[in-house]
């Protein structure tokens, strides 16, 4: 059976174990908040708070105090490498083997959302920026998938850009003939489409495998596309596109509202972009 779940051990009772921090500010020293392991994906809540993907886990970043997480089970092994965060603010993680599973806060349980798809490979996924049940997954070979109802049943929509899918976004900026864009980071560049998968196209002219790909939710145009280590940034929606300097290789992003353009590193580390564009690290 498909739709397993998994009950966590931790006495939590929220996603971002905001109250819990809250109570016990000392469960976790934010000297853990590095430990060396490349971040492989991030996301931030409503508040601000941080997730922060690892091989060895979640972290739940609020200020300088953290806690862990458990990852979903899987019988095979198979570990995470995409993640995604609802509009109604439900985390969901994938990855090839592993499948989709979403993070229940009222149950505490990992649920698995994989009971209509074909197989678990899934490399990227992405949540609708405004719709709370839309959610969008690509499948290798198998092209895009969408469900409306929060992943209870994946509908096949596309056969995605030509190239394979290794990072997605949906964005609510102006301009689409439905209700928002999808940004592909692919093994040739970034590719756009409005979601009524019109027609794929390129984003500009930027070339090579992009790991990572996020956007500025109060600002859509911003968009940034990470490419063997090194950040790019468009502000005309993917037109155009500029490097950006960092002090060490970049392998995750996010938005957060209170700290800004947010990126993870092959470090381990967790740099924010003042207003001055210069990088602070986190982990301090």
């Amino acid at each position: 059976m498909k739709a397993l779940v998994y009950r966590m051990n931790s006495a939590v009772s929220g996603l971002f174990l905001l109250a819990l921090v809250a109570v016990m500010p000392g469960l976790v020293q934010a000297e853990s908040v590095n430990d060396a392991q490349a971040v492989k994906a991030l996301a931030a809540d409503s508040s601000g708070a941080l997730l922060v993907l690892r091989d060895s886990g979640l972290l739940v970043l609020d200020g300088k105090t953290a806690a862990d997480i458990p990852l979903p089970p899987s019988d095979s092994g198979a570990q995470p490498h995409s993640m995604a965060k609802g509009a109604d603010e439900s985390p969901y993680l994938a990855g090839p083997g592993l499948g989709i599973w979403r993070y229940d806060n009222a149950s505490e349980r990992w649920q698995s959302l994989n009971d209509t798809l074909p197989d678990f490979g899934i490399t990227a996924i992405a949540a609708h920026a405004t719709q709370s049940e839309t959610l969008y997954a690509y499948l290798g070979d198998g092209g895009m998938f969408r469900s409306r109802d929060g992943g209870a049943e994946w509908v096949k929509v596309d056969s995605g850009p030509r190239e394979p899918v290794q990072a997605f976004l949906h964005s609510d900026m102006p301009g689409s003939m439905e209700s928002g864009w999808l940004f592909a980071g692919t093994t040739r560049g970034v590719a756009r489409s409005m979601d009524c998968f019109c027609f794929w196209g390129d984003a500009g002219e930027l070339r090579g495998t992009v790991s990572a790909i996020y956007y500025d939710p109060s600002a859509p145009e911003n968009v940034y596309a990470v490419i063997e280590g090194q950040l790019h940034h468009s502000s005309d929606g993917g037109e155009t596109w500029a490097g950006l300097d960092t002090p060490q290789a970049v392998t995750a992003l996010t938005f957060s509202s209170t700290e800004g353009l947010v990126v993870g590193t092959q470090n381990g580390d967790l740099l924010s972009r003042n207003v001055s564009g210069e990088w602070v690290p986190l982990n301090e």
